[in-house]
């Protein structure tokens, strides 16, 4: 019987720029492992939606995905400040996307990605 793929959700959350206008990436790391927890998100600087959000939207938010599970927690957590712009539920084509984007950032034997919130010492 085949194993049931777990639900993501793909967070759009604004990010601060460093002193190049480049996102700084230690601080949005520092962000989400504070408001989601840490090894349960994974982002890429790339929309990986069937339909991508606005262009407007596009440059002010990096996706970031995480269990559907944890999605209430990451909200209830972000702040006054609102980072977290939206949320969607992605479709399978789309978490297909993901699973290739985490076997690129941590290959493995098996060469099925793993997200971050599914490795053993997570």
């Amino acid at each position: 019987m085949e194993s049931v793929e777990e639900p993501l959700r793909c967070l759009g959350v604004r990010f601060q720029q460093d002193a190049d206008g480049e996102i700084d990436g230690t601080e949005l790391e520092n962000y989400l492992n504070r408001v989601v927890g840490q090894s349960q998100w994974l982002s890429t600087t790339h929309w990986l939606f069937i339909e991508p959000p606005s262009a407007e939207d596009e440059e002010i938010t990096v996706p970031v995905v995480v269990p559907e599970r944890i999605v209430g927690r990451a909200i209830r957590n972000d702040g006054p400040r609102r980072r977290i712009l939206f949320d969607h539920r992605t479709t399978s084509a789309e978490t297909r996307k993901w699973r290739w984007v985490a076997f690129q950032i941590a290959p493995n034997p098996e060469g099925q990605g793993r997200f971050p919130w599914e490795a053993i010492d997570a």
